[in-house]
């Protein structure tokens, strides 16, 4: 990351509700200034005291009314600070999740390897962000006191302001020596908790699988070692970060103490009054609250680098160098465009033909994948792509709609060439069912439909042979069906998704392999009901014999490769 970019960040998502950020900037300003005026009345009220003079009643009851009027003023100001920090934390937020849903280009690369981690980005990382927008106004309102207090300190005495301004330029000093360090224990520590977090979601996720096996010593080992791993990091991050800030605190105290010892000696030696006592008293705890919110800023930027990073990561590839981009800080109001986008995109929706030339996909790492395929699917044909395990199948259909990143090849829809069918090849255009949907715990019906009209829910349901499920099923289509569908089968959960594919009445349906978890007569009497509907237009990977038998095109692959397909 580029020096300065978290701060260009921050200040980006400040400028989305510039008006509250400067009402809340305004409100600590004026609260943190008002000891400046109290300091004054102070000395006053203590040098007529000293002279013998009676009490002043009336300065007095000014400065209780500057101590109330600034502590009512937090309390209104406070509300106004509580709406800007649900801001800071949702816009981020709402624009991540747009981007990996909507963004052109893949969305599979960007997103962490495990749902904790994913969880530990829009959580702790936007909160990494908003805490430094939150300090900036803490810190920005002492400058602006501290400021005033040691200008006001100078023209009295300038050993003593010297004094105490020492002390803070220390403080500084160390914390801004300690802050790459932060930035590196920040790093481990989201990363450790990251680790945990996507642990206890697959274990939740697999439970069942876990009782089977019994392997709950072993689960409970791997959860020791991981919160042992991230307890040794987390502690060495904490342990930096409250070392800043004992840094700050410490020095404070430290700066306050050194001023009285100064100013004690010019006391006893007559060179300055008891009101002048009490005003250096007063204006040194605000100088000496410099350090401390200097501290607190330095960890919380260091920290929030490392944030910006792993929200930089959720970013489409071209805007990850310039992180500031409107995708992470700007509010783009009302629901993305995409249905006008996809329509536009690659002519008619009605498909006439969906003809893939020369399609290469290489994954990362592995460097295995499938090279230089051809595949055409016309209208009403049921296309099967079949072939031994790690042949590239998979990486096939979804290289196809653009779930993976092509090297090579084109993509062409009723002649009209795709070049991003990730944002095309969508319903009305296709649908996808994978081979392990990934259901939400939510009502049957919420998770099927997902936002769409439930006019064609019953039949959806009855085409993919869940209506024989309902009747078991406590309370019908509003039964809860768990995290990941847990409390469904195998078969339930494919036939569930299979439903959510139809319900969009795609122009082409893609498949891989119903039948990893159904039985033959299940995804046969699937399939006819199917077709009977007239979704007849299907790309497919299978092995099954009654679905080959079905095929008008069957295509081969071996080793990424095609070894064999039907004329078409």
């Amino acid at each position: 990351m580029s020096p300065g970019a978290t701060i260009r960040v921050a200040f980006r998502l400040a400028r989305q509700e510039p008006t509250a950020y400067l009402t809340c900037l305004f409100g600590f300003v004026m609260f943190f200034s008002v000891p400046v005026l109290s300091g004054k009345a102070v000395k006053v009220i203590l040098d007529s005291l000293a002279s013998g003079a009676s009490a002043p009643w009336g300065l007095l009851a000014v400065l209780v009314g500057l101590e109330a009027a600034r502590w009512s003023l937090l309390v209104v100001v406070a509300v106004q600070w509580h709406g800007c920090w649900v801001g800071w934390h949702t816009v981020p937020r709402v624009n991540l999740l747009r981007s990996l849903v909507s963004d052109p280009g893949p969305a599979t690369g960007r997103l962490p390897g495990a749902p904790g981690e994913a969880v530990s980005r829009f959580r702790d990382d936007v909160q990494d962000l908003s805490m430094v927008l939150d300090v900036v106004i803490d810190l920005s309102a002492s400058v602006l006191a501290g400021a005033v207090a040691l200008w006001v300190l100078l023209t009295i005495d300038a050993q003593v302001a010297v004094a105490v301004l020492v002390p803070v330029v220390i403080a500084t000093v160390g914390c801004i020596w300690l802050g790459p360090r932060l930035r590196v224990w920040r790093r481990d520590a989201r990363e450790a908790t990251g680790r945990v977090t996507g642990f206890i979601g697959d274990v939740f996720g697999a439970v069942l699988a876990v009782q089977a096996g019994g392997a709950e010593p072993a689960v409970g080992r791997s959860f020791g070692q991981l919160n042992a791993a991230r307890a040794r990091v987390s502690l060495r991050d904490q342990v930096g970060s409250e070392v800043v800030r004992s840094l700050g605190y410490g020095t404070g105290e430290v700066a306050a103490g050194v001023a009285l010892l100064v100013v004690a000696s010019s006391f006893a030696g007559g060179e300055l009054s008891v009101g002048d006592l009490g005003l250096f008293a007063a204006y040194a705890s605000l100088i000496a609250d410099l350090p401390k919110w200097v501290g607190r800023y330095l960890v919380y930027l260091r920290q929030a680098d490392v944030s910006v990073d792993r929200l930089a990561a959720l970013l489409p590839v071209p805007d990850r160098a310039g992180v500031t981009a409107a995708t992470l800080t700007h509010l783009r109001h009302g629901p993305p465009a995409l249905a006008v986008r996809h329509r536009t995109a690659a002519g008619d929706e009605r498909l006439e033909e969906l003809r893939v030339e020369g399609l290469t996909v290489t994954h990362p790492g592995s460097g295995r994948g499938i090279e230089d395929v051809d595949l055409v699917v016309r209208r009403g044909e049921l296309v099967v792509v079949t072939g031994p395990v790690g042949a590239g199948k998979t990486t096939l259909v979804r290289a196809v709609l653009g779930l993976v990143g092509r090297d090579a090849g084109t993509i062409g829809w009723n002649g009209t060439a795709v070049d991003d069918p990730s944002t095309v090849l969508v319903p009305p255009r296709a649908a996808y069912l994978p081979q392990v949907p990934r259901l939400f715990s939510e009502p049957l019906a919420a998770t099927v439909l997902m936002g769409v009209p439930g006019d064609d829910l019953d039949e959806m349901l009855w085409l993919t042979c869940m209506d024989e499920d309902l009747a078991r099923m406590p309370d019908g289509v509003a039964t809860v069906i768990g995290p990941k569908g847990l409390r469904l089968s195998g078969g339930q959960v494919q036939r569930a998704g299979a439903a959510r594919a139809l319900v969009r009445r795609p122009e082409l349906l893609v498949v891989d392999d119903l039948s990893s978890a159904l039985d033959a007569d299940t995804e046969a009497r699937v399939w006819d009901r199917v077709a009977a509907r007239g979704f007849e237009t299907a790309l497919l990977v299978s092995h099954r014999p009654h679905v080959l038998e079905r095929a008008d095109r069957v295509v081969v692959l071996d080793g990424g490769r095609v070894v064999s397909a039907t004329p078409g």
